[in-house]
């Protein structure tokens, strides 16, 4: 069979570069052949920027020859209000590319009493569903009513990582590879459907692994999602029997990807290593601490991490300081300055000692951060100013500035 490989749109969301045999489809899909099947109208449920990629991907594939697909609809979630007042109405990224695309948009935050769009005079529904980074599970009522039932693109190497955040885990968890997966819809699980095509093994490498962020992960592989899905479409591989090119139960290293929740971002530093702080912070930053107000008080005030929290390194903890910042207790901020530097006209980091560990350092700087009505500041500054420092202990050239209280986690919060 001839190669041939999907050109994508100029308007794909991509910034990214990746290596041409990356973005090579399996040999195996290039040499699928299905029977001719009807044209496909097609639910494509998603809401993020990595399923609007698909979505952009796949209408630019429906106005070519080669195609067969007659019409596509869009599911995502309903507009969200926030903000002071609820005045602020917050759209799924891929509401706005529908609507530039001109695809039908229905917008739900259940299927439960939602049935599939008809289209008039042909008495025909929708015989394939797609899901892309959607969020709710696509009941069997609805995929039974779809002939070719469903497929899904997911960002992993399933079976690992399955859960709705895996691009996220696997900065959390360290990955160094990744990759990309289709697959049928299961109609009672998520990520337990039979896998049609996947980025070969190992998977591609990513790029400064130890300092990529969710967006950047995203743009490296919402390109070959949504690549790899046109491949399935054009390939037929939605059409029974399916052809798995893999066992979900023989992978050597699993984990779960669970949804992100707000309470994932308040740290603990006493649970927490500075790689493992760092990560989180690179994949579901910014994260959130809290210091009482005062000693009586029950009040919290709550700091955003910024994202350019690193290691700390010597210029931030000179060496005639080392011994003083080990024997700090984790979770108790502090930072080092001249001695005859006022805190809050400083521009050093704020410091945090961490969980500890024989291999790693535990000691992590947040160059700025952001304090509950005050606005960002550096560091030092925005600690001064949201608490007191004890009065500075010198040494040296140095001046040593420790908070009055730790960081702490809310009572909702604690023991979890």
């Amino acid at each position: 069979m001839k190669r041939t490989l999907f050109q994508p749109s100029p308007c794909w969301h991509t910034r990214s570069k990746i290596s041409r045999w990356a973005r090579l489809p399996s040999p195996r899909l290039l040499s699928s052949q299905k029977a001719k099947d009807e044209p496909l109208r097609i639910l494509f449920c998603g809401s993020d920027s990595f399923s609007a990629a698909s979505l952009t991907a796949l209408h630019a594939f429906s106005k070519t020859a080669q195609a067969n697909i007659a019409s596509i609809d869009v599911v995502t979630r309903t507009d969200k209000r926030s903000g002071r007042g609820l005045k602020l109405v917050n759209s799924p990224p891929i509401k706005h590319d529908a609507q530039r695309l001109d695809l039908p948009i229905h917008q739900i935050d259940t299927f439960k009493g939602w049935n599939l769009p008809e289209y008039k005079g042909l008495n025909r529904q929708i015989n394939l569903v797609i899901a892309v980074s959607f969020g709710l599970l696509i009941p069997r009522r609805i995929l039974d009513m779809a002939k070719y039932n469903g497929l899904n693109v997911h960002p992993s190497m399933l079976p690992d990582l399955p859960g709705a955040a895996p691009i996220q885990w696997s900065i959390i968890y360290g990955r160094t590879t990744t990759g990309v997966t289709v697959q049928t819809l299961h109609p009672s699980k998520f990520d337990q459907g039979l896998i049609l095509d996947q980025t070969p093994a190992p998977g591609i490498a990513i790029p400064n692994p130890q300092s990529i962020t969710t967006p950047q992960l995203i743009d490296l592989l919402a390109p070959l999602g949504a690549e790899m899905l046109v491949n399935a479409i054009r390939n037929k591989l939605y059409i029974s029997p399916y052809e798995p090119v893999r066992d979900q139960g023989n992978a050597r290293e699993v984990a779960m990807a669970p949804k992100i929740t707000p309470q994932m971002r308040v740290i603990d530093f006493t649970k927490f290593t500075a790689t493992e702080l760092l990560r989180r912070n690179r994949a579901i930053g910014p994260l959130q601490v809290f210091l009482k107000k005062g000693d009586e008080s029950k009040d919290l005030i709550r700091i955003k991490i910024s994202e350019d929290a690193r290691f700390a390194t010597s210029s931030d903890i000179p060496e005639c300081m080392r011994s003083f910042a080990d024997r700090i207790p984790a979770g108790v901020p502090y930072a080092i300055m001249s001695k005859s530097q006022s805190p809050t006209n400083s521009n050093k980091p704020l410091l945090v000692n961490t969980l500890a560990t024989d291999s790693d350092c535990r000691q992590v700087a947040f160059p700025h951060m952001t304090v509950a009505s005050m606005g960002k500041s550096t560091g030092a500054a925005a600690a001064a100013r949201a608490i007191a420092f004890r009065r500075a202990e010198i040494v040296g050239d140095f001046g040593l500035h420790i908070c009055t209280r730790p960081f702490m986690l809310p009572d909702d919060l604690n023991g979890q």
